[in-house]
């Protein structure tokens, strides 16, 4: 069977590679020179950091330390623990882990993403690692919790253009990190409620996000979960969607001013507008209807009768929707 794989053409044999799972491609990996050579880059392509079920460790960290190794290959990082897999003597292990792969980041020339989960302090609070992490273009940010006291890291991200940010509690740190990051084209923020909490009607405000931004770049916004606007806060948060090509939202009440400031501005959305709500009003498919060219549609309405305005829509937008999901009364 090995010697058929390897008679196909080149192009061929790629495409097997490409379209096997992980595991397979590890295998394939190590079969021959061959595929091995189309393995490789695949297999290195996300690199997962998580030294609980790892042997080796500073091993492994030592190997990517080199212009010719698999470091090469690495485009996303997913940071998880820097933690011992259990519990020996030598403590120091784990900021000596934390050194190496800092160490290593120079030689992963193709680095491009970043996620990690703020639950694991060891990683979060690494000033060198974060450091020289400072050229990397998508953070991902899960596990937050704005109401544990705790020192945050100062990361200054020059070059990020993705943030995605989930937990509940203080959003004062997603703040910092939009205010701090001018080229950010793409946003996605979840606020949960705490999980001790009770439903709280004073939901955080979307404003906080862009408490220190003067203008924004976004192209692309995506907020969900315990978070609010009020009637007050639209004429302030309007000019940070100038250039919105993309917007989801969902959450329990947005209001009709909203929809109504996005018309009057002349801020359309025409690659995807996705909203899950309670209910929806007519402002929604007044704005929907004001122009043309949309090519996504999301629509969740939970309560409420909104089938007309739907149809309104979609035959607004027929020339160019590639896709609609909609779902009326479904909550």
């Amino acid at each position: 069977m090995s010697s058929l794989l390897l008679s196909l053409p080149s192009e061929l044999l790629q495409l097997v590679v490409l379209e096997s799972t992980t595991p397979t491609q590890k295998a394939l990996r190590s079969t021959c020179l061959r595929l091995g050579l189309i393995a490789t880059p695949l297999v290195f392509e996300s690199l997962v950091i998580d030294t609980r079920n790892r042997r080796h460790v500073s091993k492994f960290l030592r190997s990517l330390c080199s212009r010719e190794g698999p470091a090469r290959y690495v485009q996303h990082i997913h940071l998880v623990s820097f933690k011992l897999p259990r519990k020996l003597p030598g403590l120091g292990k784990e900021k000596e882990w934390a050194n190496l792969l800092a160490a290593a980041i120079p030689y992963m020339t193709s680095l491009k993403a970043i996620s990690c989960s703020a639950s694991e302090k060891r990683i979060f609070t690494n000033t060198a690692l974060w450091r020289s992490l400072s050229h990397i273009n998508s953070l991902s940010i899960s596990s937050w919790d704005g109401k544990q006291r705790k020192s945050t890291p100062n990361l200054h991200l020059p070059g990020l253009t993705d943030l995605s940010f989930s937990g509940y509690g203080c959003l004062e740190y997603a703040s910092t990190l939009i205010d701090t990051s001018t080229s950010l084209s793409t946003l996605s923020v979840q606020h949960s409620l705490h999980p001790d909490d009770r439903f709280d009607p004073f939901s955080p405000s979307v404003l906080i996000l862009f408490h220190g931004s003067q203008s924004s770049s976004l192209t692309t916004l995506s907020l969900s979960g315990n978070l609010s606007l009020s009637v007050a806060e639209v004429p302030s948060f309007i000019p940070h969607l100038r250039r919105l090509q993309s917007l989801s939202l969902n959450m329990d009440f947005v209001p009709s001013e909203f929809w109504q400031s996005l018309r009057r501005e002349e801020i359309y959305i025409k690659e995807k507008f996705a909203l899950t709500i309670w209910d929806a009003e007519h402002a929604v498919f007044d704005y929907l209807c004001s122009y043309t060219g949309l090519r996504h549609l999301v629509l969740h309405i939970k309560e409420g009768v909104g089938n007309d305005g739907v149809k309104k829509v979609t035959r607004r937008h027929r020339r160019t929707l590639c896709d609609v999901d909609v779902q009326v009364g479904a909550s």
